[in-house]
């Protein structure tokens, strides 16, 4: 069936045959990137050179990934300086945060110290400009698909300018002296993400405009996804107490035999279970896995799209469908904890859970993402008491746009408390 939307129809695809064919099919058929970029109109928001070269995404899927393990201990350093920020020592009583913007803010913190470093991660104006772009290109795109082609470069400079994109040029610029002279860096000597960027790029991107761009890109992804999912996170355990206790015992026994190690994290398979029930609950929007047809289209069962066609899959319908779930509309926590991990765990691709999407186009920074949201929810489980601050009113609702996208309740607060 088809939906209509502020630009164009959406045709939402159900079934194991339809999944299966986008799952197969070659992206000069069924693109998801040239779907994302419609969406997010990355070539106006951000740069073209994000479409012109995608290997931005084999270093996430690839260097960044097998990095996690090295820079945990740097990840937990973070996170603990943030939680300080929001509940000081001193502090005896129940300290009131709004919970949204408080996370976004320890999520732009960790993700810039995994990324850039210490030097960046406390510099508030170089989050508060990755908090921004995120926050523009979601505006903005909604703006700039009003207007036609020749329009678009236009409102992106009215709405953007220059100004963020050069002082992000300035930031990055101190990092990669020695590979703007020789051309290289020395992976050894910089373990992070300017270095694996700026050695993966072929010669005609390796500019600090491109590393820039594809940079705010990266952040971009990271913020926006993780920001959401750790919200929705931090209002169940604040709503959901009585998971609270075995969620402590399982932190603590693991962490008791094998330190604070991404091994660690991915055992811990209750609080494994607990995010993901929360994101089949709440965190889902109606519809997702877009692709573009990029010429005409024909499923297995007969179904033709034709070119230019958004579609997607009906994700909220399979998180609440009775044949997959029991129960399936209410919360269980542990719901996943005694499943087969290597089909159920949150990382894990499966079509009957399409959060980090299907097939080869499946979220490369998936892995991150999961291990530093387990990170920040142990530390606060370990270390500080958390409730609804308004205890009476429920768990927040979720916002709904379009009757298609979701998202936590951007004003709901939460309070934390030192144990």
């Amino acid at each position: 069936f088809k939906i209509p939307r502020y630009f164009d129809w959406a045709v939402i695809v159900n079934g194991e045959e339809c999944l299966e064919d986008m799952k197969k099919a070659t992206d000069d058929k069924l693109s998801f990137m040239d779907s994302l970029n419609l969406g997010a109109q990355f070539e106006y928001t951000v740069s073209p050179n994000l479409q012109a070269d995608l290997f931005h995404i084999d270093v996430v899927r690839g260097r960044m990934s097998r990095n996690i393990s090295t820079r945990m201990l740097d990840v937990l350093d973070e996170i603990d300086q943030v939680l300080s920020g929001f509940v000081n020592e001193a502090d005896q009583d129940w300290v009131d945060l709004t919970c949204f913007s408080s996370v976004v803010y320890l999520v732009s913190r960790v993700s810039a110290r995994f990324l850039v470093g210490p030097d960046l991660s406390s510099n508030r104006k170089y989050t508060d400009i990755m908090v921004s772009y995120t926050e523009h290109i979601g505006k903005g795109a909604i703006i700039i698909r009003f207007f036609p082609k020749w329009l678009k470069p236009i409102m992106a400079r009215m709405l953007f300018g220059n100004r963020k994109m050069r002082e992000m040029e300035n930031y990055l610029r101190p990092l990669i002296p020695e590979s703007l002279e020789s051309g290289g860096m020395d992976p050894a000597s910089n373990n992070d993400m300017v270095t694996w960027l700026w050695n993966a790029a072929p010669e005609n991107h390796r500019t600090l405009h491109d590393l820039a761009s594809r940079m705010i890109f990266i952040h971009f992804a990271s913020i926006s996804t993780s920001s959401e999912l750790l919200s929705h996170v931090l209002f169940s355990l604040a709503s959901y107490t009585s998971y609270i206790k075995p969620l402590r015992e399982e932190i603590s026994t693991i962490v008791e035999a094998e330190g604070w190690t991404k091994s660690a994290f991915d055992k811990m398979r209750k609080l494994d279970s607990f995010i993901k029930e929360t994101q089949r609950v709440h965190g889902c929007s109606a519809a997702g896995e877009g692709r573009l047809t990029m010429s005409d289209y024909r499923f297995s069962d007969g179904t033709f799209i034709p070119k230019g066609t958004q579609i997607a899959v009906a994700e909220r319908a399979i998180n609440q469908d009775a044949r997959v779930y029991n129960n399936p509309l209410e919360f269980e926590g542990f719901r996943f904890a005694d499943m087969e991990p290597l089909k159920w765990q949150m990382t894990a691709l499966n079509e009957k859970y399409m959060t980090f999407g299907i097939g080869r186009h499946a979220c490369p920074g998936r892995f991150f993402a999961i291990v530093h949201i387990k990170a920040v929810v142990s530390r606060i489980l370990l270390n500080y008491d958390i409730k609804l601050t308004d205890e009476g009113s429920g768990r927040p609702k979720d916002l709904w746009f379009t009757g298609i996208f979701s998202a936590p309740n951007k004003d709901a607060k939460i309070s934390l408390k030192k144990r």
